[in-house]
């Protein structure tokens, strides 16, 4: 048994799952727009700015977050791009699962995942 046919076999396995088709589903209506995807680009810049700033330590000024938390905002506005982030959180979310229980079976020590 090879390793990397699993994990190949688990790609395909997750192209089946509905929150795939889903995911899949809502990119399409995004790709090719540029004003939703500028919208997208701009508010994952934001995220990435702070999330880095959280990972060296540092304090995240108020008007980031502020900023951030505008940009969402509009975003919710957008039925289209709220569709595509509400479809990409369902499938990162069993990605995650899946990284667990991955994990688990290895037996990698995570104290979080206690």
């Amino acid at each position: 048994m090879n390793v990397y046919d699993l994990a190949y076999n688990l790609v395909r396995g997750l192209k089946e799952t509905q929150e795939y088709q889903k995911y899949q589903e809502a990119l399409s209506k995004i790709k090719g727009n540029k004003e939703k995807e500028e919208l997208l680009a701009d508010f994952r810049k934001k995220q990435m700015e702070i999330q880095a700033m959280q990972l060296m330590g540092q304090e995240v000024p108020k008007e980031k977050t502020e900023e951030l938390h505008k940009i969402m905002g509009i975003l919710s506005y957008h039925p289209v791009i709220k569709e595509y982030l509400e479809a990409e959180f369902r499938l990162s979310r069993v990605l995650a699962d899946i990284q667990k229980i991955i994990a688990q079976g290895v037996e990698l020590w995570y104290p979080e995942m206690k």
